[in-house]
């Protein structure tokens, strides 16, 4: 397939540039840093977070490449259909044994403002990809009106992590993964990270499986 050159786009050129300087940059400190990286790597940490530009997970985690494997979408949401999110999850679980995954939604969520919005409309089919997508999460939203008053952003934004991090423990990768591994399996936990501050809330749902110990640390056994 031919076609033009990126770099003929002043803003990808712009991109290319700081890649350069950050890859010498990176290099210049740790020589040994990307053969070290370029063999494989060992997360301890899926997160499944939301697709806005403002939530880095490696950057407000304080954390470096190869650190977390990471899936995002819109309002960091989970359904048993979702093969692209269990995929993500096999490999994390069957190829890296990682210990955690964190679902992490956030303040001020464009996929929550959306579903806020469709449930205070008179309901009609969903046509559109996104009208699809994002229906479970106005069908939540409209669980928590008190009386004709909608819920709050935020707490459909808390509502929502809660949800998913239930939908995950009961999904058959989850329960594979807790037969496979014991009490040594992947633990399922909720987070709210505050654009306005920059801090991370641990919504205190931490779900394991049955017969772990909360607190225990643990150690990965890799093939």
């Amino acid at each position: 397939m031919s076609g033009q050159s990126s770099l003929a786009y002043p803003e990808m050129k712009e991109l290319f540039d700081r890649n350069d300087q950050w890859a010498e940059s990176v290099r210049r400190q740790d020589p040994g840093f990307f053969p070290k990286h370029y063999p494989g790597q060992r997360p301890e940490i899926l997160w499944i977070g939301c697709s806005d530009a403002r939530v880095p997970e490696t950057t407000i985690m304080g954390c470096q490449p190869g650190d977390i494997f990471v899936h995002r979408n819109i309002a960091n949401l989970y359904s048993p259909q979702d093969d692209s999110l269990n995929a993500v999850m096999m490999i994390a679980l069957q190829n890296f044994k990682v210990k955690h995954i964190v679902i992490t939604g956030h303040t001020n969520c464009v996929g929550c403002t959306t579903a806020l919005n469709v449930s205070m409309l008179p309901k009609t089919k969903a046509t559109t990809p996104l009208q699809k997508y994002i229906e479970p999460l106005a069908t939540l939203s409209g669980t928590l009106f008190d009386g004709n008053r909608p819920p709050s952003l935020d707490l459909l934004v808390e509502e929502n992590v809660l949800q998913q991090v239930k939908n995950l423990s009961e999904c058959d990768v989850i329960k594979n993964d807790w037969k496979r591994r014991g009490t040594d399996g992947v633990r399922v936990h909720g987070w709210v990270y505050h654009l306005e501050d920059g801090t991370i809330r641990d919504l205190n749902c931490t779900i394991g499986p049955p017969g772990h110990i909360p607190g225990q640390r643990m150690v990965n056994n890799y093939f």
